[in-house]
């Protein structure tokens, strides 16, 4: 059964009543003609400014409680940009190619090798979680294992991006940070910012694009003075001297097999 709530007047004021009530609790009513020990079941409490008062700076803390879920949900999309979309990329030159994708605040997002040997360079190396800093000198330090790097060469580095003053700090804040990497490893090593131009051929020789022939006479032969000219020729030899016959010594000592008397190699 609900208990019914009643008011006793225990003190008259100029502009109110103060009554108790059954619960014990001490409540400033508006004073319609109550004496104190009067016992009321209905009263009018008092609202007091500081209430009013209370109410609009509960509507202002809820204003601010809106507006900071909003300004977090606009900058919330920001940051993520920030952190974790491509906003340009930084080329790695030493003779393996590399291309780092970063986001705006420098955080690397990908890496891939733009040559046979970029690819090989980075087989099997993880870039998660690394900024640009760290993995520039981890290229380097495995470039230099790999001999690909290797006392007095040469590294290049390239920024592209929509921002030139985004790609300029991009270079710059990289170039320094191989030089100190480098010179804490002890090698000597020039770091550039642009990029390298292409290898020249080995002693400037032009490499052709097609395999190219060289065709090299053959001489006619040369007769032998000893065979018998083809019929119908002079008998003399090629040479051009007249006089000259196509025999030998030999046959013309022969003298039809007599011996060097003169005599006929024929028996009586």
């Amino acid at each position: 059964m609900k208990t019914m709530t009643t008011y006793l007047v225990v003190e008259i004021r100029a502009a109110y009543a103060v009554v108790l009530d059954n619960s014990g609790r001490f409540i400033k009513t508006a004073d319609l003609g109550y004496k104190v020990g009067d016992t009321i079941d209905k009263i009018i409490p008092l609202q007091y400014p500081e209430n009013k008062k209370s109410r609009k700076n509960k509507i202002i803390r809820l204003a601010a409680s809106l507006a900071a879920c909003i300004c977090l949900c606009v900058f919330g999309v920001y940051e993520y940009q920030y952190m974790f979309v491509e906003y340009g990329s930084v080329h790695m030159q030493i003779n393996p190619q590399v291309e780092i994708s970063l986001s705006r605040s420098g955080r690397v997002l990908d890496i891939e090798g733009e040559n046979a040997d970029g690819e090989a360079l980075l087989k099997g190396y993880s870039f998660k979680g690394k900024d640009k800093g760290t993995v520039a000198d981890e290229l380097a330090a495995l470039a230099i294992e790999q001999q690909y790097l290797t006392q007095g060469g040469t590294i290049a580095i390239f920024a592209d991006a929509p921002s030139s003053g985004w790609s300029d700090k991009m270079e710059n804040e990289i170039l320094n940070e191989l030089n100190r990497y480098l010179q804490e490893q002890g090698i000597t090593v020039e770091i550039k910012t642009g990029v390298l131009p292409p290898e020249d051929t080995d002693d400037g020789k032009e490499i052709l694009e097609e395999p190219q022939t060289v065709t090299i006479p053959i001489a006619p032969p040369v007769t032998s003075p000893s065979a018998p000219g083809p019929q119908g020729d002079s008998g003399y030899d090629s040479s051009g001297n007249e006089g000259d016959s196509i025999y030998s010594e030999e046959s013309e000592n022969s003298s039809y097999g007599s011996d060097e008397d003169g005599d006929s190699s024929f028996d009586d």
